[in-house]
């Protein structure tokens, strides 16, 4: 199957029902709910919030969201798990139901482990970026502004190419661990090693399959600012002119059309990549079912 041709297969799968389920639990699990919540509480009435109120809430609204953070990273990284586990199965022509998607739920705990310490690598990247921008400012050999500027910016620059290029590697990491979790029954240790080696014998899919995202991403932008942007304009203006009532409406569409795109979006990133880490790891996984009458 070509690069082309594991972006067509996973089309096909996009509107599959149970597949929908389990996107629009990772979508809603992901899509910042918490924060959400968070700032309606804050904000539930500005008029009465002042420094001393929000010194007083503070601290259990930031309990709060550290709780629904951790609750939605569980049920996505399920979700997540029961997608792979479901696109699998139709790769092997297996009819699948609702109860199937549950079974992925096995290696949970080995999937949580695997995503903090792969996450783990990023936090560094992030702590040494910001070294990188601010460092210029505690030393003592910037004497003009000019100069202190220039450091800066050259160590903003460095910043993002070093967080770039770790979260890439991580990323790519991550596709291979989680399936071999998922579809090869691994260790944690051993999902690890099987990530990086894939990381490195198919490099070259790993860029061409990220490059593709890439373009399409550039393409549904550009459909977006060109195309939708001006109807949005003329429904936004007409619900201000119209009442509050209408202007809530607008924003409902817009969350429950933006979790619609986010679980599309989910479901083909993960079958993609499912199907890729298929090709690669072909002589370990199922084959397909023989279909005897075609």
């Amino acid at each position: 199957m070509s690069h082309w041709g594991l972006f067509t297969n996973s089309l096909g799968k996009m509107l599959h029902p149970v597949l929908w389920v389990y996107g629009l639990l990772i979508a809603l699990a992901s899509s910042g709910v918490a924060a959400l919540l968070i700032n309606s509480l804050l904000l539930a009435n500005p008029a009465t919030l002042t420094a001393q109120t929000l010194r007083t809430s503070l601290t259990p609204v930031l309990v709060l969201f550290v709780i629904l953070s951790a609750i939605g990273f569980v049920f996505s990284t399920f979700g997540d798990a029961a997608v792979i586990y479901l696109v699998n199965k139709l790769e092997q022509r297996e009819r699948i139901t609702l109860s199937m998607g549950l079974d992925a739920g096995e290696k949970i705990f080995q999937l949580l482990v695997v995503r903090v310490i792969l996450a783990l690598p990023n936090i560094v990247a992030v702590i040494a970026a910001l070294w990188l921008i601010f460092a210029p400012l505690l030393s003592r050999n910037q004497a003009l502004p000019s100069n202190l500027l220039s450091s800066m910016f050259a160590g903003l620059c460095g910043a993002i190419l070093l967080v770039t290029l770790i979260n890439l590697a991580i990323s790519a990491i991550t596709v291979g661990a989680e399936r071999a979790i998922v579809l090869e029954k691994m260790s944690i240790g051993g999902a690890l090693a099987q990530g990086w080696m894939l990381l490195f014998t198919q490099l070259g899919d790993f860029l061409i399959i990220g490059l593709i995202f890439l373009g399409l991403s550039f393409a549904l932008g550009l459909i977006f600012a060109c195309a939708i942007q001006p109807v949005l304009a003329l429904i936004v203006g007409s619900s201000l002119r119209s009442g509050g009532a209408a202007v809530s409406s607008f924003l409902a569409l817009m969350l429950v059309g933006g979790l619609i795109v986010s679980a599309l979006a989910s479901i083909l990133t993960t079958s993609v990549w499912t199907l890729a880490y298929r090709q690669w790891r072909a002589a370990h996984l199922p084959a397909p079912l023989v279909d005897e009458f075609a």
